[in-house]
Formats: structure tokens, C-alpha cells, sequence
């Protein structure tokens, strides 16, 4: 299995609801913070595969997770991951002490599947659609490659303490009988992620890419217009506010795996500086 095999699989695995029983969470979460290399998620049913991607990722951490009820993100990439301590005693196998979901119980994993925080990982879609321009539809359902088209997620993130959040939301967007995507994924304070506007921007994903800023009033705003190492994201902006929450926009010309293909949009939904200006929203701030 090479690296896009593994992609397709583990975005196969999330669906929004009902929430599947997993562990994959605090894998992909210890896995993208740490491991900082491309790994974006993908494809078909793959319970084997997201046990190895979690006793792979398990130390380092992660930018925000796969999975969950949290309303999935089938298009979470790797960001900055989220290391769990090792108990003192190497024979200790405890788990981590995960923060209390909606029902007052320790979560599952990183994934919230109910109360505030899955709360707002919902908001940040609902946020989403509400900036969908004019004359675009907003599909629902799943592609043929069962990637959900709207899915969103709230996952913890650091020592698992509950203090450091990241929320992820994707909606596919439609236009001419092509289907693309926006994004948007939002990391509260404290988060660890670089200052500069532009080393921001790389770090999406740790995808790199050419960036530039661009100013949207007083703000500074990192964007990557191409060269990123994932095929399957187009453009992004990045932007922390001063109180130190981070925002990540981006939009897809492909709602499907990342390859080009019939269905994928000609023109993106938002010109750059409409993306800027996106990542800059108070709508989008969430603590």
C-alpha cells in the first residue's frame, strides 16, 4: 500500500453520522503535530490500516484528527500533532486521560462527539456554508468514492488536557456540473503554530507551497496560490488573531480523492483576496 492508498483508506473510514467506534483519533492526532510529513486522509474501509497509522503516530502529535462522531473530516491533513506523555512505568499500558465529553464521560478519543466543543466544530461548517458565493449549490450526500460532502469535527489537542482544541469543517460547493470544496480549520490558543503570516501558510498540512501575503485591512494574511504538496487542495490563507487563535481557509477545485477528474470545478469559488478576507472573519475566531 503506497502513501495515496493509505490516504484514500483512512478518509473512507469517517462518516458524519452515526459516529463509528474509534481509536483512530488520537492516532492521527499524535500523528500530525510530531510527525510533520504528508499524510492526508483518503479512500476505502481500512480498520487495519488506521491501527498501524496509530502506533505509527503515537508519540509526536498532530494538527487535527480523523474520525469520530466530531462529524469527521475526511479531508483532515497532517498539521502539528498533539504527543502523548509514556507512563513512567514502561509496563503501564494507561490510556490517555481524554477531557469529559457532552454527557459528562471522558471522551473516547480525541474526537468530541457531543457538547461545547463538537458544538462549535458544527459551527465552523454551518460558518462555512454561510459564505458559500451566490449562484453556487451545496451539495449533500457522499462522492462515489464515499467521502462524505460536508463533514466537521472538534478534536483536542497537546497533552490531551482539553486546553488546546482544533476544529475542522468541509463543504462541497457546485458550479457547471463541477464539484469542488471549502475549508476551514481553526486552531484555539496556545496552539504552537508559527508567528510569521507565511511560515503559517506552510505549515497547513505541512504542505510548503508559494506564498505571499496579502493584507485585508490592518491584518496580515498568509496565502499559498500553488506549489503545495497535496494535489487535492488549491489554494489556502492563514491568519492568527491576537489572541493567538489560528484560521485556515481553503478551497478545492475536487470534492473527490485529490486526482483530477470529469467532475472538478474549472474555476475555484473565491478569488484570493475573498479567501484572505474569510480567514480574517470574526465568524470563523472560535476559542
Amino acid at each position: 500500500m503506497n502513501e495515496n492508498d493509505l490516504r484514500e483508506a483512512m478518509r473512507a473510514s469517517l462518516t458524519i453520522t452515526p459516529p463509528p467506534p474509534m481509536e483512530s483519533a488520537a492516532a492521527v492526532t499524535a500523528g500530525r503535530r510530531a510527525v510533520r510529513r504528508r499524510t492526508t486522509l483518503a479512500g476505502a474501509g481500512v480498520a487495519a490500516v488506521l491501527v498501524t497509522a496509530t502506533a505509527l503516530a503515537v508519540n509526536p502529535g498532530l494538527r487535527l484528527v480523523a474520525g469520530g462522531d466530531g462529524g469527521n473530516a475526511p479531508w483532515a491533513g497532517p498539521g502539528v500533532p498533539s504527543a502523548h506523555p509514556t507512563p513512567a512505568d514502561a509496563g503501564d499500558h494507561t490510556k490517555p486521560a481524554w477531557p469529559l465529553d457532552g454527557d459528562g464521560q471522558p471522551q473516547e478519543d480525541a474526537t468530541a462527539r457531543s457538547g461545547e466543543r463538537y458544538e462549535q466544530g458544527k459551527k465552523l461548517l454551518d460558518e462555512i456554508l454561510a459564505v458559500v458565493p451566490a449562484g453556487w449549490s451545496k451539495p449533500t450526500g457522499e462522492t462515489a468514492d464515499k467521502i462524505p460532502l460536508r463533514s466537521h469535527q472538534a478534536a483536542v489537542e497537546g497533552d490531551n488536557s482539553g486546553k488546546t482544541w482544533g476544529y475542522l469543517a468541509s463543504a462541497a460547493v457546485a458550479k457547471d456540473g463541477g464539484t469542488g470544496r471549502l475549508l476551514a480549520e481553526v486552531h484555539t490558543k496556545d496552539n504552537g503554530l508559527p508567528q510569521e503570516p507565511c511560515e503559517l501558510a506552510r505549515s497547513f498540512w505541512t504542505m510548503g507551497g508559494d506564498c505571499e501575503i496579502v493584507t485585508v485591512g490592518t491584518a496580515r494574511v498568509g496565502v499559498v496560490k500553488s506549489g503545495g504538496s497535496d494535489s487535492g487542495i488549491d489554494q489556502w490563507a492563514a491568519f492568527r488573531h491576537s489572541d493567538g487563535v489560528v484560521v485556515y481557509m481553503a478551497q478545492s477545485r475536487t470534492a473527490s480523492n485529490g486526482e483530477a477528474n470529469p467532475g472538478s470545478l474549472t474555476n475555484l469559488p473565491l478569488t484570493v483576496p475573498q479567501l484572505a478576507a474569510l480567514a480574517t472573519d470574526a465568524r470563523f475566531h472560535l476559542g
